[in-house]
């Protein structure tokens, strides 16, 4: 039984090494990258970009002649008929008309002499009477009722009224949204990294903190146990000193738990599996440097905004062009037309010309595109405004905060040396365990007051290089 309890708490130990060897320590920096790789947000903001890219290459094409290939079955309900009885009376009548012309001209030429009128009234009777007798009392077809048809149409742009060029650049337009966008995504991500990681290590400084404090608890119960078995302090005090270090431990659990839900919300934002090992055990820096302050004209959401402002003046253009005529140059060689039931050319080029006269939603679509031009210049003038204000309110919380937490360092300095004295005062029955308690609490107070000083200048610094535009100067800040 030794043994086998010996050899598992050897794989116990094992296993507990190699978890440190193999969970994967990281920098904000490296944080920041991996985010940049690996985040839903982003990869999606690539994607769209990739999309815009391709959509540009496509339209870049757009001024290119069209080729077609044309072919068909086509069924007739019926052969295509000639309507004989529908010119039966003309036909009849200049045949007869033809004879007697006809009959007259030979007679003139023998004799000199024309026919007289009873004669001609007689042939033209007679023609007449012989046509009528075999003209077809029906109406022959020309065609069959099915057929086969196949050829090339090419079709060129000549002059669209600057729809090719306006198409053009509302696409280079998109993808310069698209990169906007992008860079708008990596800035956010890399912001929102930035303030989780702040809060990992704010929990780590409170963790060792908090780990000294229980020690100190554990000393203090240890000693108040002493004191009890000699009789010195009553059993309440003694009881009062295990209470206070099942706090100390509670309040220590909970920091762990804390640090370990907030490692699991940056891994979802590194866009790393909520299982894979990750560690920081980096603690907040104590060093407060306010930074140069620098104008915002690099905002990744200006930028956006800007680029959303020229797709609508590019909109714009493409609408003021619908009433534009549009020319193509045209050709059509047909080489497959059997059965054609009208025998046509085989080939044909020429101009074409498209010009809308009328269209009643013109106007409201003009109108309505430059709205969108307004309401573009609307949003940025609101955009710049609000970071105006949020840049200038960052700078003065920076300059507060580092006053604010000079004078929580002095205080929290303080207690350690008021702990100091209750301390020596207990050792020498001066004070009681409970003091020594009071004022470990009062010591963590002051060290959570001070450690959320720093968390929040470094906040305010994170936030205030998001609205620059430069959020990834903040690791110059945080190791």
């Amino acid at each position: 039984m030794k043994i086998m309890r010996c050899k598992k708490i050897l794989f116990v130990s094992f296993l507990m090494i190699s978890s440190k060897m193999f969970c994967q320590q990281y920098t904000l920096k490296e944080c920041i990258e991996k985010g940049k790789q690996n985040n839903v947000i982003i990869k999606l903001a690539e994607q769209s970009l990739e999309t815009r890219e391709k959509l540009l290459q496509s339209n870049k094409n757009n001024s290119l002649p069209k080729v077609d290939f044309l072919g068909g079955y086509n069924y007739i309900g019926e052969p295509i008929k000639v309507n004989l009885q529908q010119v039966k009376d003309g036909i009849v009548e200049g045949s007869a008309n033809q004879s007697v012309y006809s009959a007259n001209a030979a007679y003139q030429q023998i004799t000199g002499n024309q026919l007289s009128q009873p004669v001609k009234d007689v042939i033209y009777q007679t023609s007449k009477d012989i046509i009528s007798a075999v003209y077809p009392n029906y109406n022959p077809a020309i065609t069959k009722q099915s057929y086969f048809l196949a050829g090339i149409l090419v079709r060129q742009p000549i002059y669209l009224g600057g729809k090719l060029n306006a198409t053009k650049e509302l696409s280079k337009q998109q993808v310069e949204s698209g990169k906007a966008n992008l860079e708008s995504s990596q800035d956010l991500t890399a912001y929102n990294i930035s303030l989780h990681y702040i809060q990992v290590m704010y929990l780590n400084s409170m963790i060792k903190k908090q780990e000294k404090i229980v020690e100190s608890l554990e000393n203090n119960e240890k000693y108040a146990q002493s004191l009890l078995k000699a009789e010195i302090i009553p059993p309440y005090l003694k009881n009062w000193s295990n209470i206070t270090k099942l706090q100390g431990e509670t309040n220590l659990k909970n920091l762990k738990l804390e640090k370990e839900n907030a490692l699991l919300t940056l891994k979802d934002l590194m866009g790393i599996s909520l299982d894979e090992p990750l560690e920081i055990n980096e603690e907040l820096n104590e060093d407060i440097d306010v930074p140069n302050f620098s104008s915002s004209e690099k905002n990744t959401d200006l930028k956006l905004l800007l680029s959303k402002k020229k797709e609508a003046e590019t909109t714009h253009n493409i609408t003021k062009s619908l009433s534009r005529p549009n020319i193509f140059a045209i050709g059509n060689y047909q080489f497959f037309r059997n059965d054609l039931p009208l025998i046509t050319p085989p080939w044909l080029v020429g101009i074409e010309m498209q010009w809308t006269l009328f269209d009643p939603e013109r106007k409201s679509r003009n109108l309505a595109s430059a709205s969108l031009i307004k309401e573009a210049d609307l949003l940025i003038n609101q955009k710049q405004k609000s970071v105006n204000l949020a840049t200038k309110i960052s700078e003065n919380k920076l300059i507060s905060f580092k006053e604010q937490n000079e004078t929580f360092d002095a205080a929290r300095q303080q207690t350690y040396t008021t702990t100091e004295m209750v301390r020596k005062r207990m050792e020498n029955s001066l004070s009681s365990v409970k003091d020594v308690n009071d004022a470990l609490q009062l010591q963590y107070e002051a060290e959570k007051l001070y450690y959320t000083s720093l968390v929040a200048y470094q906040t305010v610094i994170a936030t205030y290089f998001y609205i620059t535009g430069n959020v990834e100067n903040i690791t110059n800040y945080i190791p």
